[in-house]
């Protein structure tokens, strides 16, 4: 058996990462009927993904699709002044997966 994506098995992406992103937007669905069903809200403007599954490539998109409301990818560093030391497109890469550290850290700026 060849393997690909990191000695992952060829058929990963189709077996395994697909479904897994179908079954992401479904709970996302759930979750967004369960909020309209249980508050005044009946949509929502925009959904902001956050966390390391935010970094699966296209998933904004896919989301975007199937539920028809714009998706964007959280990046709480987008309005920061970056040191110049700092790599910005590592940073923008991880930024999703940081959003709690963020938090945490400006509530000492408050």
């Amino acid at each position: 058996m060849a393997k690909k994506h990191g000695g992952l098995p060829d058929s990963y992406i189709t077996d395994v990462l697909d479904p897994f992103k179908d079954v992401m937007c479904q709970q996302i669905g759930r979750s967004l009927q369960f909020f309209f069903s249980s508050s005044s809200q009946h949509s929502v403007d925009q959904i902001i993904l956050s966390g390391g599954t935010s970094s699966l490539p296209g998933i904004d998109a896919l989301l975007e699709e199937k539920l028809g409301t714009p998706t964007a990818i959280a990046n709480p560093f987008s309005q920061m002044t970056l040191a110049a030391k700092i790599k910005a497109q590592a940073l923008s890469n991880d930024a999703p997966a940081m959003m709690i550290a963020t938090g945490l850290a400006l509530r000492s700026f408050d």
